[in-house]
């Protein structure tokens, strides 16, 4: 498994300082947030990107996150999509194998619908994805099930998931569905920590590094390593406490808090 750090760990600094210090530290990989690119992109050139991921040698896991392809009218699905596209080929040129699409919805529609509507919509996006090379991970934030549903319904290669330790925690925190999925449908993890709530009071900001809360991170982990997963496990972390430090102090208590886990579950 290889080591990740996702923009909104250090949200408040830019996408280079990201990619200079996620490097420094010793990360494999970036997931790059999409609203960080957008700001980099009004000044700099997509290939003065390249050349600063060459330099520090380091990968791009993802861009993220991308939204509201599901329940829009098909005319807006079709704007969506060709808007997508650039960020497509901006992922096929940097070397970035997945863009992450949020599913949506689920509070307020029946199941049935929304399994359908998620698995209609996402291998159309998949699809194009697929012209460049891209794949759509999806991130599920309910029941795993339903998300195994959604990609078994797809049947498309390109479409798989992340899974976000926090969300499943909140979701339904059942390790046998973390074991349903196929191997070759987990795209990319997200992972991170939470306080100790009830799991209707939890939000973002009550997610913490590796290891300082209440998820089985270990258990987790260990359910990746009998499916061989060979990916990237990102830190994702929304919290405004950390986000006050440097940017290099976040990346590295990031790195560090990864390494202790994986090592105490033995996948290091």
């Amino acid at each position: 498994m290889k080591l990740c750090i996702n923009g909104a760990t250090t949200m408040p600094y830019p996408l280079e300082s990201d990619v200079e210090c996620a490097a420094k530290i010793g990360f494999q990989g970036i997931e790059v947030w999409k609203s960080k690119l957008d700001q980099f992109l009004q000044n700099k050139s997509i290939e003065s990107f390249k050349s600063l991921l060459m330099q520090h040698n380091i990968d791009v896991a993802a861009i993220c996150a991308f939204s509201g392809y599901v329940f829009c009218s098909e005319e807006e699905f079709k704007k969506k999509v060709k808007e997508t596209e650039k960020y497509l080929e901006i992922a096929s040129y940097i070397g970035c194998k997945n863009i992450v699409v949020c599913a949506e919805g689920f509070e307020s529609k029946i199941r049935e619908k929304i399994v359908e509507a998620h698995a209609s919509r996402l291998s159309k996006l998949a699809e194009v994805g697929k012209a460049y090379g891209v794949k759509v991970a999806m991130e599920w934030f309910w029941n795993l099930r339903d998300a195994n549903e959604v990609i078994k319904r797809a049947n498309n290669d390109n479409l798989g998931l992340v899974i976000d330790t926090f969300h499943w925690y909140k979701g339904d925190g059942n390790l046998d569905n973390i074991d349903l999925i196929p191997a070759d449908k987990l795209f990319l993890v997200h992972i991170n920590d939470c306080e100790d709530l009830p799991r209707e009071k939890l939000n973002d900001k009550n997610r913490l590094y590796c290891g300082l809360g209440v998820i089985p991170l270990i258990e987790i982990l260990k359910i990746f390593k009998q499916k061989n997963y060979q990916g990237y496990l990102s830190v994702e972390v929304f919290r405004e406490e950390y986000w006050k430090k440097d940017p290099l102090t976040i990346s590295k208590e990031a790195f560090e808090s990864l390494i202790k886990i994986m090592k105490l579950a033995k996948v290091l």
